[in-house]
């Protein structure tokens, strides 16, 4: 999956627990991330790619209905 720079953004918001937090914004910190919603979008980048196969292969079952 490609997502291309400067596509849209839509913003959203979630609930995390403290410690999930800490954890992005320890992250953060150590400047491994420039804000946690940077860190938060290269974990759905990283979920979406790992998921890809299941994600295609429900949209051609999706094309048979």
């Amino acid at each position: 999956m490609e997502v291309r720079r400067g596509a849209a953004m839509k913003k959203i918001s979630i609930r995390l627990t403290e410690q999930h937090y800490e954890m992005l914004e320890a992250l953060v910190a150590a400047g491994e991330y420039a804000s946690v919603s940077e860190a938060i979008r290269d974990a759905i980048r990283r979920l979406l790619a790992e998921k890809m196969e299941v994600l295609e292969r429900s949209q051609r079952l999706g094309s048979f209905t």
